[in-house]
């Protein structure tokens, strides 16, 4: 087949004529009213994050990026836990699902676990909890959840390695998450559910798919996340549900506001289409990743605050549609609840 009739084959597909433009758009207001009210807010207690940052609608893209250590898992560990609670309120079926290339479902597990127990999940990893009476109430809260989770166990298919451990043979590709998740919404594994969110952690440690394994090794990453980039937008216009995709920044960040190092719209590793292509763009920071705890930090002689083991700055990069963004937020976490708190109405003092 020429070049040529490929691209008249492919045509179609990009091409709108005028009557095709009004339906889509026709179609688009029907669907939004229908979705109205179903986005999923971002409430966190004591604090407006609610009132600025909109529901997340069921065909967004949202980057939730952050330095190591800096808690992506966390913030959207509770994300999911708040959906689920949201969706319970409002009386309205569905299910949530947390992807996750870094931790097993036992290390997932663990934490779960330990959450509800409030033991360090090191703990129950080492087996050093006995109290089965609690532990069988927090596996009926965990068996009873709504927060279902796509990763690797060792109680799943074996997970072939070859000798070269830069050609590990993961099924969590993003093509293969998305069959999964297809899997799910249409019943193929079990009884249909409606998904109402995705969570990936994190975007640039999905493995590299075959196309771009012929990429020259130092080519492969920036190809795999930008390639992924564009599968995600696919992806939750197919699911129609939002996907919160955490994020690794890069070390040295040029879009921070000293002493403020809270990363830019173009911190994001890899590629540029992180920032492009996204239709919201948050970011965490901690301060004691950055400073000593119970150190003030200071600008130009005047106190901004003092550093404590539980502060977290969360700031809104991006909003798309018409929707306000760069307001940097004050939080405080709960390391036991995984609970986020605000000081009512206070925003970070950026200079």
């Amino acid at each position: 087949m020429s070049n040529q009739n490929v691209k008249t084959k492919n045509a179609d597909d990009i091409i709108f004529n005028p009557h095709e433009v009004a339906m889509v758009g026709f179609n688009a207001i029907q669907r939004a009213a229908k979705h109205k009210d179903v986005g999923i807010p971002l409430t966190v207690a004591g604090s407006r994050v609610g009132d600025y940052i909109a529901p997340l609608l069921p065909w967004e893209i949202i980057a939730l990026q952050a330095q190591t250590h800096n808690g992506k898992t966390m913030f959207t560990s509770w994300l999911e836990r708040k959906t689920a609670e949201y969706i319970d309120a409002i009386g309205q079926g569905g299910d949530i699902v947390h992807v996750s290339t870094e931790e097993s479902i036992e290390a997932m597990a663990f934490t779960e676990y330990g959450r509800l127990l409030d033991v360090l999940p090191a703990t129950l990893a080492r087996g050093e909890y006995a109290d089965i009476a609690k532990l069988q109430i927090a596996m009926t809260k965990i068996g009873s959840s709504r927060i279902w989770r796509i990763g690797e166990s060792a109680e799943s298919a074996r997970v072939e390695l070859d000798e070269n451990p830069n050609r590990r043979q993961s099924d969590l590709t993003l093509s293969n998450i998305y069959r999964a998740l297809n899997a799910m919404r249409t019943g193929a594994i079990s009884e249909a559910t409606k998904i109402r969110l995705v969570t990936v952690d994190y975007l640039q440690a999905l493995p590299i798919d075959p196309e771009v394994r012929q990429a020259v090794l130092d080519q492969q990453r920036r190809l795999q996340v930008r390639n992924d980039v564009y599968r995600l937008r696919k992806m939750t216009v197919a699911l129609e549900a939002p996907i919160v995709v955490a994020v690794q920044c890069k070390q040295k960040l040029d879009g921070a506001n000293p002493p403020y190092q809270i990363p830019g719209v173009y911190d994001g590793e890899e590629t540029a289409s992180i920032a492009q292509r996204f239709d919201r763009i948050l970011s965490l920071w901690m301060p004691k990743t950055t400073y000593v705890v119970g150190q003030t930090v200071t600008h130009d002689g005047a106190a901004l605050f003092t550093v404590t083991e539980n502060m977290v700055f969360l700031k809104v990069n991006k909003q798309r549609g018409g929707l306000p963004s760069g307001k940097t937020f004050s939080l405080t976490v709960d390391y036991k609840t995984g609970e986020y708190y605000g000081e009512f109405g206070k925003t970070a003092a950026m200079r």
